[in-house]
């Protein structure tokens, strides 16, 4: 890929996640600020993000509707610009909802566009590499966004922190103009459905699905309990804006490892210690007091989030070729839903039963996850059987 491209894309991504990572550990204290519950605020949360589910889901959908993707990229940063000042304006939580949404769909039809321009331009011998560079403006963002925005939500205040995100995302306009498009031949409608009903996902692929949908709770559950646990504590915004700087810098290299690492041990096993990280996260999070704690926690999230790259490489192991385009998307916007599902069930339980024996009694979610995971080579088993019947057969 010509490094002008790279670059380009690199730092495209790179703005939305110092955006949302900068932003995540505040958002719940700042939903408290404008009246808002424990409750109310996993439900803020869940609906921001069902918005980048959304995002995602319709940037890959027109991206290859009209094969211009571009566009797709400007619209993203002209309603990111003023939604996010908007957050700063707001005066109640239906305000703040929307605003939010409108950022976080904007983030989610740019990562997605991003991503298809990343693939459609990388060779097939550089496309892990190339992915795996810009899968690090992840870690990059955690970083910026965790050592901004928190020290100017405590200098001055959250209406000047908006204000100066809101500046920094004119950025993504600016880099979506230099941002080079790529048009691919369409494939006739007649052409689409007949590969679609010959290919299929297999029941391999639908408990993955589940095991992802389950486990993945935990992450926006660790998120928001740690963000009231830190407040109920008296941290200041910058100490709890540290932990995402910390996740950042332990996430940074993940990409270039992750994969290197599935393909030798294989992605159940993976799969499987990605998981544990997610139930060690929550019993942490039960007994955390210390600044130090709560950075422990993040590691073990991050070591978890590990699961939605590897995950989507398993998905290219049991999913027939003609579907795989389908069953990569579907597994990607499972972990939105399931972050989603996350905020809105935790903030409700928090408030019923208290955070940290929540926390503990959660850590048995990821226990479902290896279960369904561990039996997905069962299923593989049945479905390669199957086949072989099948050639015998013929």
């Amino acid at each position: 890929m010509n490094k002008k491209q790279l670059l380009l894309l690199f730092f495209g991504n790179l703005v939305p996640w110092t955006i949302g990572n900068g932003l995540m550990p505040l958002l719940p204290i700042y939903s408290l600020q404008l009246g808002a519950s424990q409750a109310v605020s996993g439900y803020y949360l869940a609906i921001s993000f069902l918005a980048v589910a959304a995002g995602s889901i319709l940037g890959g959908w027109l991206s290859d509707r009209y094969q211009r993707r571009k566009p797709l990229l400007i619209v993203s940063g002209v309603v990111m610009i003023p939604s996010l000042w908007l957050m700063g304006m707001a005066g109640n939580m239906w305000q703040l909802a929307g605003a939010t949404a409108a950022v976080w769909f904007s983030a989610g039809m740019a990562f997605s566009v991003f991503t298809i321009l990343a693939g459609l331009f990388a060779g097939k011998n550089e496309r892990g590499r190339v992915l795996g560079i810009i899968a690090m403006a992840n870690g990059l963002g955690s970083i910026v966004g965790g050592l901004s925005v928190g020290p100017l939500v405590d200098r001055w205040g959250y209406s000047t922190m908006f204000f100066a995100l809101c500046l920094f995302s004119i950025a993504l306009l600016v880099i979506s103009m230099f941002v080079k498009d790529k048009e691919m031949e369409r494939v006739p409608n007649r052409t689409v459905q007949a590969n679609a009903k010959k290919s299929g996902f297999g029941k391999a692929f639908f408990i993955l699905l589940a095991a992802q949908l389950v486990v993945v709770t935990i992450n926006s559950m660790a998120s928001l309990g740690r963000s009231l646990s830190m407040n109920s504590l008296g941290f200041l915004a910058t100490a709890m804006t540290s932990t995402v700087v910390i996740a950042g810098l332990v996430s940074l290299p993940f990409p270039f490892v992750i994969g290197w690492l599935s393909d030798k041990l294989g992605r159940r096993q993976v799969m499987v210690v990605c998981y544990l990280g997610y139930a060690l996260c929550m019993v942490m999070l039960a007994v955390s007091k210390s600044l130090w704690h709560f950075w422990v926690v993040v590691i073990f999230v991050k070591v978890g989030m590990v699961s939605m790259n590897v995950g989507a490489a398993f998905v290219t192991d049991i999913v027939d070729p003609q579907a795989l385009g389908r069953g990569v998307s579907l597994f990607q916007t499972m972990g939105w839903i399931a972050l989603a599902l996350g905020c809105a069930v935790a903030g409700n339980v928090f408030q019923n039963f208290g955070i940290s024996t929540t926390s503990f009694f959660s850590a048995a979610l990821p226990v479902i996850g290896i279960i369904l995971i561990v039996s997905i080579r069962a299923a593989r088993a049945k479905k390669h059987e199957s086949l072989a019947h099948e050639l015998v057969l013929d």
